[in-house]
């Protein structure tokens, strides 16, 4: 077997493992390999084969029409380069298919559309991308609406995105497991959209780590991270969003749909500069839920916390707390609740130790 000038992440070693009993052959792009071009390799290729792809300049677009391929920059992160021709995707998934791609840097020629591009369908094999750095498109840095990927993994971490309309958009996950992890995304309008988690199979989300900046001083109609449709169990942790956003972090129709009961839990993230910091539209939606919000750092947004719509209230299995938090140098409200419902906010830090401010000038209760 041919050796791999640096060793591929453990979710490209995972996802090619899943793909059968063994590795399927090895195809190796670049100069002095058996392919010039990415795509002649890809047209070349079989189910469950893995292209290294060594440093260099690519310019083409790469369509891959077989299912379980992986693609990996063999000689290092970012080494190797697609330059996608003007009107052109990077790379695009068709529909069904399942794909791993590691390490690549993807920049459109003049103006781009798409960095990486997944063709929607049910795809029941993983799809992962790592290590990849998208920059400097007009709509999406990557994207992918499916009906639905189903019983499996999807794995966007570590990556890079810079300059896009919006950074990731992502739709349709029915008993998967969800990593979006890790990842730096600066400059896009919207950093992170991610839709629909769950249609009744379970899901095991997890979006971490990631850091989401727009270091323009024009405010942005955009949102920092939203999530729609969070189902059955979903974390956001750990994640910082800085910049002027319309929202840093906004979360709508929680538990929508999917198993009952929803379990979301938000903790450790880190919202400033926005015009609301962290936003629940349709809070508990659907279905009834356990919501869990807490050890936040929610500062220098005109409004910290918004709750505007919360149905399932009432619910006897429903719960929702946000405790622990740090919500301080809003500008209008630290904490603002017009869903008409009881919401637990006891236990936060409003940046005095009297309390939340009743007068925007004094401190106390």
């Amino acid at each position: 077997m041919k050796r791999f000038p640096y060793a591929p992440s453990m979710t490209v070693l995972l996802i090619i493992a899943l793909a059968g009993t063994s590795w399927g052959a090895t195809l190796a792009v670049g100069p002095g390999e058996t392919y010039a071009t990415i795509q002649a390799a890809v047209d070349a290729a079989s189910p469950g084969d893995v292209i290294t792809v060594r440093g260099g300049i690519y310019p083409e677009h790469v369509t891959i029409a077989t299912n379980g391929l992986s693609l990996v920059s063999s000689d290092g992160p970012g080494l190797a380069v697609i330059e996608v021709p003007i009107a052109h995707t990077g790379i695009s998934v068709g529909a069904d298919l399942g794909a791993a791609i590691d390490g690549f840097t993807i920049v459109p020629r003049g103006s781009g559309r798409l960095g990486i591009y997944f063709d929607g369908g049910s795809p029941s094999s993983p799809v992962s991308v790592t290590n990849c750095t998208l920059e400097n498109f007009g709509e999406y840095g990557f994207y992918a609406s499916w009906s639905y990927l189903t019983g499996t993994n999807f794995t966007f971490t570590n990556n890079t995105l810079r300059n896009c309309s919006t950074g990731i958009y992502v739709y349709g996950f029915n008993g998967c497991t969800i990593r979006i992890n890790g990842n730096a995304i600066t400059d896009c309008e919207t950093g992170m959209e991610l839709e629909e988690f769950d249609e009744g199979m379970g899901t095991d989300a997890e979006i971490s780590g990631n850091t989401v900046t727009m270091d323009s001083a024009t405010p942005s109609s955009g949102y920092g991270i939203t999530i729609c449709c969070p189902e059955n169990t979903t974390r956001v942790s750990g994640n910082t969003v800085r910049g002027p956003f319309e929202y840093g972090l906004h979360i709508t129709e929680v538990g929508c749909c999917g198993m009952t009961p929803v379990i979301l839990s938000v903790e450790g993230n880190m919202l400033s500069g926005a015009t609301w910091g962290l936003e629940f539209e349709d809070l508990i939606s659907g279905i009834p839920g356990e919501v869990t919000v807490r050890n936040n750092l929610i500062k220098d947004n005109s409004c910290g916390i918004n709750v505007n719509s919360f149905a399932y209230a009432s619910d006897p299995l429903t719960s929702v707390e946000f405790s622990a938090n740090s919500i301080t140098g809003s500008l209008e409200y630290g904490f603002y609740n017009w869903s008409g419902e009881l919401v637990n906010a006891k236990g936060n830090w409003w940046g005095d130790a009297s309390g939340p401010f009743d007068d925007k000038t004094l401190p106390g209760t």
